[in-house]
């Protein structure tokens, strides 16, 4: 009696499959060689372990793996089949709309929230007022959100005592109501 083995490819288990230019390569008969091979070369002295990109001529060093080479292939710009990942990668995460929770890249900005964040920051760290008008720590805020509008050290100070005055109102609220009576 014969019996059929099924084989298990990538495409069994809802994995993508290399993208078309780095599912062969010139070195596909090498036993446990990755196909990451086939666009960079080996350089010599063969002891230092760089490989270099034969499309941006990049050195990249493989003392651990092909790793990174692997993630530069990716990412060279000069790379012919750099749309064919790009594309991969839009369609694999298509498939998962499923997901819980939001997505990591897009954020909503409330400009008031992150203010109140930023006064909080003040207070832990002790920090002086002036470095509010620190042109550095100005461009520093830009860099991470352009829309997010650094005050001055005048409002920094009113929102601070602001903030004082509501800490110090729950406080109140809870010693009322949990104690019994605060005088």
């Amino acid at each position: 009696m014969l019996e059929t083995v099924e084989t298990l490819t990538p495409a069994t288990f809802g994995i993508d499959p290399l993208p078309p230019c780095m599912a062969t390569s010139s070195t596909e008969h090498s036993k446990g060689r990755s196909n990451v091979w086939g666009h960079f070369t080996k350089q010599k002295p063969y002891s230092e372990k760089k490989a270099k990109c034969n499309y941006c001529a990049d050195l990249i060093k493989y003392l651990a793996g092909t790793n990174g080479m692997g993630n530069h292939f990716i990412r060279c710009k000069e790379n012919p089949n750099r749309e064919a990942f790009k594309r991969q990668k839009l369609s694999s995460s298509t498939k998962k709309e499923a997901s819980v929770g939001p997505s990591p890249t897009i954020s909503k900005f409330e400009q008031n929230a992150s203010r109140m964040k930023l006064v909080k920051v003040f207070v832990k760290s002790e920090l002086p007022f002036r470095f509010m008008e620190d042109e550095d720590f100005r461009d520093f805020v830009r860099s991470l959100q352009p829309r997010f509008e650094v005050s001055s050290r005048t409002t920094l100070r009113r929102e601070m005592w602001e903030l004082y005055e509501e800490e110090k109102a729950k406080l109140i609220f809870f010693y009322q109501s949990s104690v019994g009576g605060f005088a």
